[in-house]
């Protein structure tokens, strides 16, 4: 089925079209999932929940876009929900006196799939608050003001749950002795 009939068909509830698309988008919305929590099973009930949503609201999609970009955009409100429901605290620290931004140079092709695996394992160990933050600037390239209209924050607490993150990130790959020429050369 191309694209476009898969789109109308979904559209219009054909449950066939559902499944197909349900196939082709599934696995990379679970690791979107994954960035979200801090296990498997707390990601398949976010997953579920957000294919369930993506079926009910199928009629206010439009034809004219890109089904996985919608699909996506669904599974991080969710993932954003359930950890309103969960009560996730932020801790507003008030203005960063300076804030350096600390950059960490992330490859995620291919053959570099264990870094991926380490980094997603070290988003798990974080706080909710910092990895739901992270997530949204690094992955979903959010800019602060919009990360703190979705989560309900100030600006400055988006900046530094972000500079907080970077730093466990990189405290963590330097106790695992990872150097950036490492993660380059493999």
């Amino acid at each position: 089925m191309d694209q476009n009939k898969l789109k109308r068909k979904f559209v219009q509830g054909n449950k066939k079209a559902f499944g197909i698309m349900y196939d082709k988008y599934c696995d990379a919305m679970f690791n979107v999932c994954l960035r979200y929590t801090r296990n498997h099973d707390e990601a398949a009930d976010i997953l579920q929940d957000a294919f369930l949503r993506v079926y009910q609201k199928r009629q206010l999609f439009n034809l004219e876009y890109e089904l996985g970009a919608w699909i996506k955009r669904i599974v991080i409100h969710e993932a954003i929900n359930h950890f309103r429901a969960k009560k996730m605290q932020f801790v507003d620290e008030g203005e960063p006196h300076f804030v350096e931004e600390v950059e960490i140079a992330v490859d995620f092709e291919e053959e570099k799939l264990d870094f991926k695996d380490l980094i997603l394992d070290i988003l798990r160990e974080m706080p909710d608050g910092y990895r739901t933050i992270f997530n949204l600037y690094v992955f979903e390239n959010l800019k602060h003001q919009e990360i703190a209209e979705y989560l309900n924050v100030s600006v400055s607490t988006s900046k530094t749950q972000l500079f907080k993150a970077r730093k466990m990130i990189q405290d963590k790959l330097e106790e695992l002795k990872i150097t950036r020429e490492r993660i380059i050369n493999g």
